[in-house]
């Protein structure tokens, strides 16, 4: 399942609301001081709050958001022309607070759905539907999530509701911008089977339910899925999505996404390199991928002597060049997966190391015939 960057067009939202909620979600008050100096305050969104839950993108990204790292594998013997194979990438946090990688979250968080989704939905009858439930607004913005949720159970029920994913939203919004928050909690829901009459379901709960339309395509579920994410309500040890029924993690197991950075030529695990430059060659660009003069690459090895460990090398593009400077920032995440991948890695180059000619590495040993 392949991630669906554009919005299309789709009979349940506009497809620019997206944008305008990334958007918004940035968008800081503008500051005049004494001298007629024109700073950026606090953004729009930053002070909606519900039961500890904000709106994405209100926290503090962390040093090295956003930045490149150059992963790449230096196993030249088992590559074209004895060349290192590089993949320089853009770090994420994959943080929904974070302002600079929430979009990265967001697209994370709806290929996952989507995965599910599209695997419960095989041979199905019926297609996924996205519906709105609202509470009595007076009676819901002074309770608990806690006892919404009690309460949300008990409407489901009512509403035959037994297979869905639910998207909590503890906030509407004044204006068409989409930067005036107020309380207004309500649920949405990606649906799947049937859903009981409207007007019956109102007089018995109270609460109003909408039918936004269906979702027939992936890719319909996918910008479903992310612009739900745009302005869900977000809090610490809470899931952003929850799974009901024949979809939920115990009853539906779906397949990891495939490992990445694994170098196409040897199949090996990649690590992380310092870029440096050579009068050999120039450094390759700041987003390249594929293969490159080793010379330019030198393995990161983390530091075994000390509690603290060392900077993994980050590269930051500067504004209006092709030109990118290095910065050292500490990362467990990298850190963590060079660890678990160097093991490997010294142990293939020691096999190649031992062979005459380098293609009997994947040659058919004779006791495989008999």
């Amino acid at each position: 399942m392949k991630l669906y960057p554009a919005l299309t067009q789709s009979n349940f939202e506009n497809p620019n609301n997206f944008k305008n909620y990334v958007k918004s979600a940035r968008a800081t008050k503008i500051i005049v001081d004494e001298q007629g100096n024109i700073h950026k305050g606090e953004t729009y969104w930053s002070r909606a709050y519900f039961d500890g839950f904000g709106l994405p993108a209100q926290g503090q990204a962390k040093p090295y958001c956003k930045k490149w790292v150059s992963w790449g594998c230096n196993n030249l013997k088992q590559h074209p022309k004895n060349k290192h194979y590089a993949e320089h990438e853009q770090k994420t946090c994959k943080i929904a607070h974070c302002p600079k990688c929430f979009e990265s979250w967001i697209n994370r968080q709806a290929n996952r759905s989507t995965r599910r989704f599209s695997k419960f939905a095989q041979n199905k009858k019926f297609n996924f539907r996205h519906i709105v439930l609202s509470p009595p607004p007076q009676r819901a913005k002074h309770m608990s999530y806690d006892d919404l949720k009690k309460w949300l159970n008990q409407v489901l029920k009512i509403a035959n509701i037994e297979t869905c994913a639910i998207v909590f939203h503890p906030f509407r919004f004044h204006d068409r911008e989409k930067i005036q928050p107020y309380v207004s909690p309500h649920f949405h829901l990606i649906v799947y089977g049937k859903i009981t009459n409207t007007t019956e379901f109102y007089n018995k709960t109270r609460w109003l339910i909408k039918n936004k339309g269906d979702l027939k395509k992936d890719v319909d579920i996918f910008n479903c899925v992310r612009y739900l994410l745009s302005h869900a309500g977000v809090r610490k040890k809470t899931h952003v999505i929850r799974y009901l029924g024949d979809i939920s993690y115990r009853k539906l197991k779906v397949e990891k996404e495939p490992q990445r950075h694994v170098c196409p030529y040897c199949s090996l695990p990649l690590t992380i390199f310092f870029i440096k430059d050579s009068s050999k060659s120039l450094k390759p660009p700041i987003n390249h991928v594929g293969l490159w003069e080793s010379d330019n690459f030198i393995q990161y090895y983390p530091n075994e002597n000390s509690r603290k460990e060392e900077g993994i090398p980050f590269y930051e593009l500067k504004k209006d060049s092709e030109e990118y400077t290095e910065e050292l920032h500490y990362s467990f995440e990298e850190i963590l997966v060079v660890r678990l991948n160097l093991p490997q890695i010294t142990h293939r180059k020691y096999k190649v190391s031992q062979l005459k000619f380098v293609s009997g590495f994947s040659c058919t040993k004779m006791f495989n015939f008999f």
